[in-house]
């Protein structure tokens, strides 16, 4: 008897994993692996498949003896606290002295002590080895490993103990934790979590890996890349750049939007490129070179009208930092701005030349040998394909000469690129250039490509191989047969033949299993355009093709001379020179051998679904395409080099993910990039693991029909490899068939092979109605009405999600619980439940029947058709019994379309995977203001304005040295001052303390913030406070002319005796709302008139990541305000009278019967008398009045006619003199 066999599974595979052999692969046994649904039909009693329970996997604990999981792919897991220090309690103790009325007697000293707790712990993660940690949360907070102290072991069995546990627990007795694992976190504080550990979890990888051809798995075949997205005006740099709105000042710039990152998105340090570099090593480790491509655009189909510049995504409104977007002498003002469509810009704009650079640099440190490869996009309606551009060969040679022509595109990057790439390429698919011809045999274009070569030479010098990238459509001949880039592949200055190898390799309907590596090896050698041609644009007509014009034949093009239809031989040499493929690859859609070089893009005219595709991701047909493609040429004398098409510098999964960063995402899953879709794990690489943990040789197990991908797999409890490889098969429908010694596994959706007529049917002698097609059918009210597959959904950061498919039309009201711990997207999910919804329904048919023995090469699993009555009957077989000489099979009924690969996402599916938010950058203005109406008159207040650059603001504690080699917490708060810059120039008044309703002010707001128009009774309560320089004023109203952005004007100036600084205003001055959202730090005597360095410590942020900001207080708070009204008189002995009126500083108000309050310790002015300019004298007074005597004015020599002035200061005890005023007499 032949038959599926779950229960042998049960007897060898069903042992716990790590237990003992159990069982015999040959024994006897009633039922079958694909009983996970189909028991649901037949087996006694019923059983619904429900899996393990989905709620327990995020959630962490520290637990004794808990059970580690077991990862494949990737998944976000919370793991087991295996070790872990105390909650560290750190206390600050801050000293604020102030000293006794009027700066003398005793001091109070004032001391505050406040507490911050920190953790030191070590979280096992899973075991085995894994390859990294893309993410980490703490509770829903992502966060940035690059801030803080994080060390990762990833489970390897030569790592070592942990040097913060061994300090702790001894060296010698601290386990090393080989196998497993897990994350060491140290003084990670917890001010943010409520002064509690928060649940922490992490994204971690760990691919299981098959080879796909001979030993190796197809990321490990992979030995030169190309780097993309080629626009994108940071997207290369390794250094984080910052994009800040607001309005250039000439010589400065205002903010006034959030800054936001451009090119860090997540948990590591720098630019995203780096991590996506991390991810190349990991997934492709024997990557030896690497293509990095740049763009410019062109901006017209016809080469006479084209021209090509390197273009920008916007050219105004916000700057770069720290870096300035250059490229090619071009600035941001200079350069061409990139269309809008819809809001955003067509393409990204140009790399700065800079991150080019830095990548190179980047790329060569790490090992890598570079190609660097300029090639422009047009951007014009439809974003149609550069080979597209043609025109006149009159225009060729101005197309390439032109100031802004391809000759300066090109020459700018050998430039850049010279003593630094390996590689270059002078051009890409220029088609529709290289094939105008100005009369028979000649070709401008190619002959301009021959000098561009020479030209490139000339810079880079002969240690860098430069070549011409050539269409597979263009590279061999034209429709006319000519060899037309002969003349290029012969030159001297160029080193190899470059190909965008895109050939088609095979050219029929994807079956539901795909092809195999061998169909698309044999592709290379066969098929269209090696062995024949159509005829017709409908492709229904094939002619033969001759060796000299089969395109596709590279083995004849390069080992034979070329003969052009003149009868003249080509300058080619046989075998004089490599061919490299700089681009190959494939979308990953069904079909995608049949026609690599269409993609999917909405947003273009170019965009296709490979011939005869149904237009569904399906990541195996693009890997089976790139695997045979690289068998094929692996140890080629005549194909050096194959770059595959394409990783991304934008890494996984922020890419394709970020939608609202990058537009292009929604593209991702059906195109060539293998970003995020090499270094999957092979579900027939978990199937075989699983088996080897359960006892298991390689020789009794067959995974190799298992091709499909998976995201992510977690065993997070204890179980049976048998309970496992269920849940597998209920996700990725597959079978296991016993054939002789071995376990085969076999994927659903194999086509019927076989179709057996009614009369092939035989009697059996001991049942007259055995001659027919025995059927039994379940009745319908035992079947699911509705089915529900629980599952982990990665683009909403790992939460359990739910799909289900219902029956509408049913008697049923059964329903069917399905638990998968897989990661999956909602469209499969979906899928998943609509095919065990069909399978429950469609299978409910179980068909009995004898064949001869002709039929003896029936399998368990093969799918047959048998016809009865003019039906056909498509059906699985179950099980196979042999008796006498004749066949008794049992099958049930089938639909193979049901497993056909689906879309693995969609572009409207809610993803809420986030940027890691950068580290919150702040602006803070110490503040050294005069008095407050608040303040005291011994009152001496540093205020500090502190206001974020960036959203995510929480709050920030202000630090100063206390120079003994630490910084003491001075103050703390969550409130956001509203800061701004002035973008025009605040203008002089002179109308004192009338309302200044002739200037108005403009400014630039750094944030949301806004300001509010106010009742002039609100104003002269002292609303609308703010500092403008050294300025403080006042405005009523408000005009709103941006965001941001807004005009004062009905303006109250010099408040607080600032009148002073009214014709002092700059463009670009700071300005600060003076509301209660400033910190108030009252500073001790002793640090007036000194230097201190100072930290603003966003929460969430430590103090030794920032930066310390030296500032000196001079306790303006104190000063005395200029005294007014100024007078001299001269009396009768010539003597001048000088008077004045006091102002104070903090009480100044006009009160009937009373002089106005005293805030000094004493009254006491100085004059300075100044005679024809130059100083004389200090004269002294306790009065608002001095007399510049007769004999002093003539000692001082103040004659008739010499001017004399006296300037006036009233004076502080504890700040010396205060703002002058000056009073003049000829």
């Amino acid at each position: 008897m032949a038959t599926m066999v779950l229960s042998t599974a049960g007897s060898v595979v069903g042992n716990a994993i790590g237990g003992p052999i159990g069982g015999m692969i040959g024994a006897t046994i009633g039922s079958q692996v694909g009983g996970a649904i189909d028991n649901a039909i037949f087996g006694t009693p019923t059983r619904y498949v429900e899996g393990r329970r989905l709620n327990d996997l995020s959630v962490q604990v520290s637990t004794y003896g808990a059970f580690i999981p077991s990862i494949y792919g990737t998944m976000r897991v919370a793991g087991n606290v295996i070790w872990s220090r105390p909650i560290k309690e750190t206390s600050t103790v801050s000293t604020q002295s102030s000293g006794g009325k009027g700066g003398g007697g005793s001091g109070v000293q004032t001391q505050a002590t406040s507490y911050s707790y920190s953790v030191t712990l070590a979280i096992a993660l899973c075991t085995g080895a894994i390859e990294s940690i893309t993410r980490a949360w703490a509770d829903a907070q992502l966060l940035d490993l690059s801030q803080g102290t994080y060390r990762i072991y990833r489970g390897t069995e030569d790592q070592l103990p942990d040097p913060i546990i061994e300090a702790f627990e001894g060296v010698g007795t601290t386990p090393a934790y080989r196998g497993l694992a897990y994350v060491v976190i140290e003084d990670f504080p917890l001010a943010d979590y409520g002064n509690r550990i928060p649940n922490f979890t992490f994204e971690v990888k760990r691919p299981a890996k098959m080879p796909d051809y001979g030993t190796q798995s197809t990321e490990e075949m992979i030995t030169a890349m190309t780097i993309i997205p080629g626009s994108g005006e940071f997207v290369y740099d390794t250094v984080v750049q910052t994009k800040i709105g607001g309005q250039s000042l000439g010589m400065g710039f205002a903010q006034s939007k959030y800054s936001t990152s451009i090119n860090k998105h997540t948990s590591r340090s720098g630019g995203n490129v780096l991590l996506a570099l991390d991810q190349l090593k990991e997934t492709c480790p024997n990557v030896e070179w690497v293509s990095v491509i740049v763009t410019w655009f062109g901006t017209h189909l016809d080469a006479g009208a084209c021209t090509l510049m390197p273009c920008v995504e916007y050219s105004s409104g916000a700057i770069t930092q720290p870096d300035a977007w250059h490229c090619a002498g071009y600035n941001r003002s200079t350069a061409r701005p990139m269309t809008i469509v819809d809001g955003v810009p067509r393409y990204g704009g140009t790399p700065s030349d800079t991150s080019v650079v830095r990548l190179i640099d980047e790329l060569k440190a790490r090992g890598y040998k570079v190609m660097l490869y300029p090639m422009f996009f047009m951007d014009v309606e439809g974003k149609p394909w550069r080979g597209r551009v043609t025109g006149s060969a009159t225009n060729v040679a101005n197309f390439f000469t032109k100031a802004q022509g391809y000759n300066a595109f090109i020459t700018h990057y050998a430039t850049l690129g010279q003593g630094k790439v390996d590689a270059f390429v002078i051009g890409s698919e220029l088609i529709g250039l290289t094939s105008m011809s100005a009369s028979a045999g000649v070709y401008p274009a190619v002959n301009a490509l021959v000098n561009l070569a020479a030209s490139v030479r000339g810079i880079m010098g002969s240690s860098t191989k430069i070549t011409y990238a050539a269409d597979w459509s263009e590279y061999h001949h034209t429709t006319g047969g000519w060899y037309n880039l002969d003349p290029l592949w012969a030159s001297s200055n160029i080193d190899m033949i470059g190909i965008d190898a895109y050939f088609p390799l095979t050219d029929a309907p994807q079956t539901t299993m795909g092809y195999d590596v061998q169909q698309v090896i044999d592709g290379w050698n066969s098929g269209e355009g090696y062995d024949y041609y159509y005829a017709d644009s409908a492709r229904t007509t094939q002619l033969p093709l001759a060796a000299p014009y089969a395109w596709k034949n590279l083995a004849w093009f390069w080992n034979n001379t070329h003969v052009n239809p003149n009868g003249v031989t080509t300058a080619w040499i046989p075998q004089s020179k490599k061919i490299w493929f700089t681009e190959y690859g494939f979308p990953s859609v069904d079909g995608a051998t049949n026609q690599p070089n269409v993609f999917y893009d909405p947003a273009s005219v170019e965009s296709f679904f490979p011939r005869k595709s149904l237009g569904l991701v399906d990541i195996r047909a693009q890997r089976m395409g790139i695997t045979g493609t690289q068998a094929r040429w692996l140890g080629s004398a005549m194909v050096e080099r194959m770059f595959l098409w394409t990783w991304d510098a934008r890494p996984f999964p922020y890419y394709p993910d970020l939608r609202n960063v990058w537009a292009d995402g929604g593209v991702w899953a059906y195109g060539h990039w293998v970003t995020g879709k090499f270094g999957m794990s092979g579900l027939g690489a978990i199937v075989r693991e699983l088996c080897l943990k359960a006892g298991l040789s390689d020789a009794q197990i067959d995974v190799s029909r298992l091709n499909q991908r998976v995201d992510g797999y977690m065993m997070a409890s204890a179980g049976s490899a048998r309970s496992f490889i269920e849940e597998l098969m209920a996700c990725y429908f597959f079978d296991v068939v016993e054939r002789g010694s071995q376990l085969v596994f076999v994927p659903r959706g194999s086509s019927s092979n076989i179709t057996i007529a009614e009369m092939d049917l035989v009697v059996d002698g001991n049942d007259a109605r055995s001659g027919m097609l025995q059927k039994t059918r379940q009745q319908e009210v035992e079947l699911p009405q509705r089915v529900e597959v629980a599952f982990i959904e990665r683009i909403r950061n790992f939460l359990t999600s739910s799909q289900h498919a219902v029956r509408h039309a049913s008697r049923s009201n059964h329903t069917v619980s399905i638990a998968l711990p897989v990661v999956l997207s909602a469209t499969e999910a979906r899928i998943i439940a609509q095919r065990h919804m069909h399978i429950y329904w469609a299978g409910r048919t179980h068909y009995r029947f004898m064949l001869g023995m002709r039929y003896a090469m029936l399998e368990p699993n093969d799918v047959i058709e048998v016809q009865e009555a003019g039906m056909a009957h498509q059906m699985r077989i179950k099980n196979i019994r042999y008796d006498a000489g004749k066949i008794e099979v049992e099958a049930i009924s089938e639909a193979v379309t049901l497993y056909r690969d689906a879309p693995r996402s969609t572009v409207d599916e809610v993803r809420l995977t986030h940027a890691v938010p950068p580290p919150i950058q702040l602006a803070v203005r110490f503040l050294d203001l005069p008095a407050l109406p608040s303040d005291t008159a011994e009152e001496r207040p540093l205020r500090i304005a502190i206001a974020p650059l960036n959203e995510g603001w929480r709050g920030a504690v202000v630090y100063r040295d206390s120079m003994m080699q630490e910084y003491v917490r001075l103050a703390e708060t969550d409130r956001a001052a509203v800061i701004g810059r002035a973008v025009s120039v605040l203008g002089d008044w002179t109308g004192g303390n009338r309302m200044d309703r002739m200037n108005s002010i403009d400014l630039r707001l750094i944030g949301a913030h806004s300001f509010v128009n106010v009742t002039e009774l609100a104003l002269m309560n002292g609303a609308n406070a703010l500092l403008v320089g050294e300025e403080i004023i006042q405005f009523q109203h408000v005009e709103v002319l941006g965001a941001g952005h807004v005009r004062l004007s009905n303006l109250l100036r010099g408040r607080q005796g600032t009148e002073h600084q009214q014709g002092e205003h700059l463009i670009g001055e700071w300005c600060v709302l003076l509301d209660a959202a400033l910190l108030s730090i009252p500073m001790p005597a002793s640090l007036v008139g000194l230097s201190r360095a100072y930290k603003t410590v966003p929460y969430g942020q430590t103090l030794g990541q920032m930066g310390a900001e030296s500032f000196t207080y001079h306790a303006k708070a104190l000063r005395p305000y200029s005294v007014v009204h100024p007078r001299m008189t001269i009396n009768e002995a010539q003597d001048i009278i000088v008077t004045w009126v006091r102002r104070d500083r903090l009480d100044g108000a006009w009160r009937d019967g009373s002089d106005v309050a005293l805030s000094e310790a004493s009254e006491r002015y100085e004059v300075d008398v100044y005679v024809g300019g130059n100083y004389r004298r200090t004269l002294q007074s306790t009065q608002p009045t001095i007399t510049y005597t007769a004999s002093m004015r003539a000692t001082d020599g103040g004659v008739i006619g010499v001017s004399i002035e006296c300037v006036i200061y009233q004076y502080s005890a504890a700040v010396g003199r205060g703002y002058p005023s000056s009073v003049s007499l000829l």
